[in-house]
């Protein structure tokens, strides 16, 4: 995929999960009619915050609202370029 991201806001009445953004903003992070697993914080520390945006991807990120949406043992961390936390294999330092 070449070209900026966009991420749609799922409708706020709908909305099962919160998260909050670098700019401490909330916003829905979950889609509506999806249920995840309870929420378990899975180890890792999150990976460096990249210094700029390509715009470019190979895979579209799995948007997700806590670590358990994510598969093991990725974990669910803000992405700044996405605007969304996503899943992401975490940093063990």
């Amino acid at each position: 995929m070449t070209g900026a991201s966009l991420v749609l806001p799922y409708s706020v009445l709908d909305c099962k999960y919160w998260c909050t953004d670098n700019y401490d903003k909330n916003y829905c992070c979950g889609p509506p009619g999806r249920t995840y697993p309870p929420y378990t914080e899975r180890s890792g520390k999150c990976p460096p915050v990249r210094a700029s945006c390509t715009g470019v991807r190979s895979l579209l990120p799995k948007l997700c609202p806590h670590d358990c949406a994510c598969d093991f043992p990725s974990k669910c961390f803000y992405d700044a370029c996405v605007e969304h936390y996503v899943c992401k294999t975490p940093d063990f330092y």
